[in-house]
């Protein structure tokens, strides 16, 4: 197939079309990446390029809206990628800001739900976003789970003393780390522990034991499981909200990729995971209870880290590529009006 890609320069572009993408072209599809002379063609109103699918990831206004329909009348199949449930952004995040508040939400996910119900098929991270999208008129969903690169495998973690506690968390989760009270948790655990260091990347936590927290600024996706094979436990929490039902996974499999046991809520799309993938799950008021058990315990520790280093083995896009291919091969099938 030749299938041409619309993709953000951002961790959901990297995960829904950078790495899918790159394994079909190893495969032998033919890739059109966005700077291809192809795309002149859309930009100049010209007849579009002989594509046999345009991959549009998360884009959804007006301009995006309109290459869509005219590629569909081209009979070109569309895939529409998407793995954010807008309506469902919780008030005071990032996000909400971004997006204008309650109106810009609301006028953003109607273009959303024009772009899904538009495209030929939808890709999305996990079922509970995919029947959002059905519940608002879009006929084909599809869910396909966030994988990583093989290059994302094989990380040397550095050498240090102590226990390292570490989290990854963008803007959108500081309203849940603030609820859930995450940084009075985390200072708790260093005043009783010796030994215990925390790194943060991303969100500054702002823990009160400063000479025992670092704190990172946001690096590259391509740079973050490196950054994270510093991490001896690594912590994902969530509240339980809509906006978070709707989350990938892909977290704790980046966790596990830098040979980190994990903790994580069970909440959306880390329910039922656990031992098996190198974690465990823990309810919101239980998390200070959890760390230290675990400290106490490096037998366990060590048991868990090796469980999620051998997991995050088998979740890289060579597992995942045949059910991107399939959905692409429907979408093309549809619009030929297979």
């Amino acid at each position: 197939m030749r299938i041409a890609v619309a993709a953000q320069q951002t961790a959901n572009g990297h995960y829904r079309a950078i790495v899918p993408l790159q394994e079909l072209a190893r495969r032998g599809h033919r890739v059109h990446w966005p700077g291809d002379p192809s795309f002149h063609a859309l930009r100049n109103g010209a007849a579009p390029p002989p594509w046999d699918a345009l991959h549009v990831q998360q884009m959804h206004d007006e301009e995006a809206l309109a290459i869509i329909e005219r590629v569909r009348r081209a009979g070109i199949a569309v895939v529409w990628d998407t793995d954010d449930d807008i309506s469902a952004v919780t008030r005071g995040s990032e996000a909400w800001h971004r997006l204008g508040g309650r109106r810009g939400i609301k006028r953003s996910f109607k273009r959303a739900v024009a772009a899904a119900r538009a495209a030929h098929l939808v890709t999305t991270t996990n079922e509970h976003l995919a029947q959002v999208y059905r519940d608002h008129g879009a006929e084909h969903v599809v869910a396909v789970e966030n994988y990583l690169a093989p290059r994302d495998l094989g990380h040397r973690r550095p050498r240090h003393q102590g226990v390292v506690i570490g989290i990854a968390a963008a803007g959108e989760h500081e309203p849940d780390l603030r609820k859930l009270r995450f940084a009075q948790m985390l200072d708790t655990l260093l005043e009783r522990h010796d030994g215990v260091r925390v790194v943060a990347v991303g969100a500054d936590l702002r823990l009160r034991g400063e000479h025992r927290y670092t704190h990172v600024r946001p690096v590259p996706i391509e740079q973050l499981i490196a950054t994270e094979t510093q991490f001896d436990v690594a912590l994902a929490p969530l509240r339980d909200t809509g906006f978070n039902r709707a989350r990938s996974n892909v977290k704790l499999k980046e966790y596990a990729a830098a040979g980190a046991a994990w903790l994580a809520s069970p909440v959306g799309p880390y329910a039922g995971m656990g031992e098996e993938q190198g974690g465990l799950l823990v309810r919101d008021g239980d998390w200070l209870e959890t760390l230290e058990a675990l400290l106490a315990d490096p037998d366990r520790r060590r048991a868990l880290a090796a469980r999620a280093r051998a997991w995050a083995e088998r979740q890289t896009i060579g597992a995942g590529w045949a059910r991107w291919q399939a959905a692409f091969r429907d979408a093309v099938t549809r619009a030929r009006g297979g």
